[in-house]
């Protein structure tokens, strides 16, 4: 597994379920999926600069698990930390699952 660096004291300041915009997906998250429940370690995340859309409209979100979903800007998702130790509620993740999700790429 790749080692991922973040000050854990900081970190323990935020709620265990982050939410954030799908240009701003950090490496070492993991996502709250469309059926509610976590993805794969986020792995690695590009912004699309030959997207047909135009530059920095697209992000690709690959995953440990070799996954990769592309997303438009913009898109509300929810982030937990891969090795968060507060257990989010099941409940609270699975009302955290995003109305619009990317394509599988």
């Amino acid at each position: 597994m790749t080692a991922y660096y973040r000050d854990e004291r900081a970190a323990r300041r935020l709620p265990a379920l982050l939410p954030v915009e799908s240009q701003d997906v950090d490496e070492g998250y993991r996502l709250v999926g469309p059926d509610g429940r976590l993805t794969a370690v986020v792995e690695h995340v590009q912004w699309l600069d030959d997207h047909p859309a135009g530059p920095d409209t697209h992000v690709v979100v690959s995953l440990e698990d070799g996954t990769a979903v592309e997303f438009p800007f913009g898109v509300p998702l929810t982030a937990v930390w891969h090795a968060e130790r507060r257990a989010p509620d099941a409940g609270a993740v699975a009302a955290a699952a995003p109305r619009v999700w990317g394509v599988p790429r």
